[in-house]
């Protein structure tokens, strides 16, 4: 059987070894936890870049409809201002021709708007 002696010296090696491999587990989880780390921060600055790229994107992309409905709007108001110089030369043509129904034509109108705005009093 075993020396009491023998029987200490074991406890104690397997003691130290249970200890050396508390100490690397230790150090294994340190390590883990600093590649954790890593990871978390770099999947971070990927995410934050991907957002800012989508917001760039999106405001170039209303900066570009803001651009395209400001030149349609000045494209309309080009076209509604030619239509009205046409219409306005040819009402002038039309008093040019005929002056006296166009007299006429005034003066009805005055009439009526006379007669709407005296009956509203």
């Amino acid at each position: 059987m075993a020396s009491p002696a023998a029987s200490t010296k074991n406890k104690t090696a397997d003691t130290s070894d249970v200890s050396a491999q508390l100490e690397l587990i230790k150090s294994d989880i340190a390590q883990l936890t600093s590649l954790l780390g890593q990871l978390t921060a770099h999947k971070r600055d990927e995410a934050s870049a991907r957002v800012k790229q989508s917001v760039s994107d999106l405001k170039n992309s209303a900066s570009d409809q803001a651009t395209y409905a400001r030149a349609r709007a000045n494209e309309a108001s080009d076209h509604v201002q030619e239509l009205a110089e046409e219409y306005y030369g040819q009402a002038e043509e039309a008093v040019r021709k005929q002056p006296v129904m166009a007299v006429g034509i005034a003066a009805g109108l005055g009439f009526l708007v006379g007669l709407m705005t005296s009956r509203r009093n």
